[in-house]
């Protein structure tokens, strides 16, 4: 199997917000659709039969997570509503469906493509860049990948390929939603990992983190095994 990781900024319909608003958002593009629908072709000198025409319309559907400020993520969701080429939107705490409107033009082949799977989720960080990590049988197939995508998206600010190799598969992540976590444990675990916490050997104590958060020992403790409560049960029915 052939291996490719990317990393790239355009301005997307998340990632440009994820910057704007200091969020991080991780998920997936879970399918791509198409459906008929009515245009209305405005100009002079068009008969009335011909204003209204059929058209195919494309659509993407995707399912995110987003982490940071919760002051940040109700910013964030407050004026993600008011795209117009969202189709549909559900949200429910920090998860988040939706369908929004694309041409197909602009769609990058591994969006709809048998020959090319996602590996992992698509993480897009607080500067708007995108981390993708995408797989496929053959290597011909990633590099008109990395051609495709690069002289069809119009918006393109960076693209980086990390890596491209041939490897044997043994880590393949399947989505799913996760418990919802409160807000002070969705801190105190994210805390954590991003300072060490969790590696071996440790970075940090909880004494330390707990200062980070601004809040007591055993205050901090509790919001991280509460978290860690809800979370590696779900994990370990899935190892």
């Amino acid at each position: 199997m052939w291996i490719c990781k990317l990393k790239w900024k355009h301005d997307c319909i998340i990632g440009k917000r994820c910057e704007k608003f200091k969020v991080k958002v991780i998920g997936y593009p879970i399918d791509f659709y198409e459906e008929n629908a009515d245009l209305t072709i405005k100009g002079k000198g068009i008969s009335r039969k011909d204003k209204k025409k059929k058209a195919t319309q494309q659509y993407y559907l995707h399912f995110e997570k987003i982490y940071g400020e919760e002051t940040k993520i109700k910013q964030f969701f407050s004026d993600f509503k008011k795209d117009k080429r969202l189709k549909h939107l559900e949200i429910e705490g920090n998860t988040f469906f939706f369908a929004y409107k694309v041409s197909k033009e602009d769609i990058p082949t591994a969006h709809y493509s048998k020959r090319i799977f996602f590996l992992k989720p698509v993480i897009v960080d607080e500067k708007g860049y995108e981390s993708w990590e995408i797989a496929s049988w053959s290597k011909e197939n990633l590099m008109d990948f990395i051609k495709e995508t690069k002289s069809k998206i119009k918006d393109m600010i960076d693209f980086k390929v990390l890596k491209i190799e041939k490897s044997k598969l043994s880590d393949i992540y399947f989505p799913q939603i996760l418990p919802e976590l409160s807000l002070n444990q969705r801190k105190a675990l994210e805390l954590a990992s991003h300072e060490g916490y969790f590696n071996y050997p440790r970075k940090i104590e909880l004494r330390q983190l707990a200062k980070i958060m601004k809040i007591s020992l055993s205050t901090y403790r509790e919001h991280l095994r509460r978290a860690e409560a809800k979370i590696i049960p779900n994990v370990s029915e899935n190892v």
